[in-house]
């Protein structure tokens, strides 16, 4: 199987084949399907690999980050016998269910979709690697323990490469049940200023605290669930795979100036909703807000529609890190040239909003306004118990900061998170 070429499909249309390059290595090459479809150098697929053109490394930057990373990679490669960087011989196996409107390997292997039971489900959760086998198989990528399912009236199926995936799971211990807790909220938060329309909630299945979060590069209709496509950031800017390329830190192209470079490049002046660059500006808001220092490249999207359209995608995979007891400050993108999260202050967003090539006032216009709807949310939704002393108060008093002018970060006697309650009650 390893040694055949395989099938891409987006949006249904054959677009191409992987193939064995040179050392092993895989190479995309376009279909006369694709080159009739869509224009030559447009980017229905991705930026870095435009219709019509075809290179190694191009390929394994955006196929490759399709996959798990680091040890949930080399679990999965050490489970079909094959090398980590093997990308011909991984997705001839996960290649059904993929990020995405992608297809690899379609028509070759599929199974029939399976209701799983709670003990199956439970046995799924505890080996949750970002990617399931057999039947087609399913990849996510990311360090995150994570599984992709399908949900139907409340029940969990095994799509097995015929129905895709519409959730994400990401269990958790018992003991860390706050950090997906945490994300929940910020979601949550995410969800009350509109940067995000997909719904989140935190489960218990058996003993597992588990995040279940609706995947939106899915739409359901009354027949079916169709596939929305989706490229991370690394993958349109053509970061490599597999390292850590997409911070800042260890690669200078991994930055928000360059996430806002791709982004409005089908906007024209009919278009008369919100900029993405004002959008990107929104979320950097918030990460900062709520401690999110792994706002990487590869967690911020792009959606790209079957008619050729791309818009930034909703707001994703945020938790507040730096609240934790001596969490690293550093974040994964800097603003305006500050790294340290608690140092960033509403005149380096308006300096990093302004190097995007938005307009000062209207880069503080949208700052206020973000930061007044974080503290308005904070007061108004509820927190479970694991959380509800802390996370609340902590992204509130980071915005209410932002908003006087002061550096984001909190005076406190002691470390927050170590803090009896902080910041004010939610009535106040």
């Amino acid at each position: 199987m390893s040694d055949l070429a395989l099938r891409v499909e987006l949006y249904g249309v054959h677009i191409g084949d992987l193939t064995r390059a040179s050392r092993g290595r895989a190479l995309f090459d376009w279909s006369n399907d694709a080159l009739a479809r869509w224009p030559l150098r447009s980017t229905p697929l991705s930026a870095s690999l435009p219709v019509g053109t075809s290179h190694v490394d191009t390929t394994e930057s955006f196929f490759g980050a399709l996959l798990p990373e680091g040890r949930w990679l080399d679990l999965l490669a050490n489970a079909l016998q094959v090398r980590s960087n093997d990308l011909i011989g991984i997705f001839g196996a996960v290649g059904a269910d993929l990020i995405g409107a992608l297809t690899i390997g379609a028509g070759r292997v599929t199974g029939q979709p399976r209701l799983l039971e709670e003990s199956e489900l439970v046995q799924l959760l505890s080996q949750a690697a970002g990617y399931i086998l057999g039947g087609g198989g399913s990849a996510l990528p990311g360090f995150q323990r994570k599984l992709a399912l399908t949900r139907s009236d409340g029940r969990w199926i095994a799509g097995n490469g015929t129905k895709p995936s519409t959730h994400i799971l990401k269990p958790v211990s018992e003991e860390n049940r706050h950090l997906v807790e945490g994300e929940n909220y910020v979601l949550g938060v995410a969800r009350a200023l509109g940067l995000l329309h997909f719904d989140s909630w935190v489960d218990t299945i058996g003993q597992t605290p588990v995040l279940v979060v609706e995947r939106y590069d899915r739409r359901i209709t009354n027949s079916s669930i169709e596939r929305i496509h989706q490229e991370d950031l690394a993958q349109a800017l053509a970061l490599p795979w597999g390292g850590d390329d997409k911070f800042e830190r260890s690669n200078r192209g991994a930055s928000l100036a360059a996430i806002a470079s791709v982004l409005d490049r089908d906007r024209s002046i009919f278009d008369r909703t919100e900029p993405d660059r004002e959008k990107l500006l929104r979320y950097t808001v918030l990460n900062v807000a709520a401690g999110n220092t792994d706002a990487h490249a590869k967690n911020f999207s792009l959606l790209r529609f079957d008619d050729g359209r791309s818009q930034l995608a909703p707001f994703y995979d945020a938790a507040p890190l730096a609240l934790g007891f001596e969490a690293p400050l550093e974040m994964a993108m800097s603003i305006s040239g500050e790294r340290v999260i608690t140092r960033v202050t509403l005149d380096h967003l308006v300096d990093e909003a302004r190097a995007w090539g938005l307009e000062s006032s209207r880069a503080r216009e949208v700052i206020a306004q973000t930061l007044d709807a974080v503290i308005a949310a904070t007061r108004e939704l509820p927190a479970h118990q694991s959380i509800s002393k802390h996370v609340p108060g902590y992204i509130r008093g980071q915005a209410q900061n932002l908003a006087a002018g002061r550096p984001a970060r909190i005076t406190t006697p002691m470390p927050p998170i170590l803090m009896p309650r902080l910041g004010t009650p939610p009535s106040d």
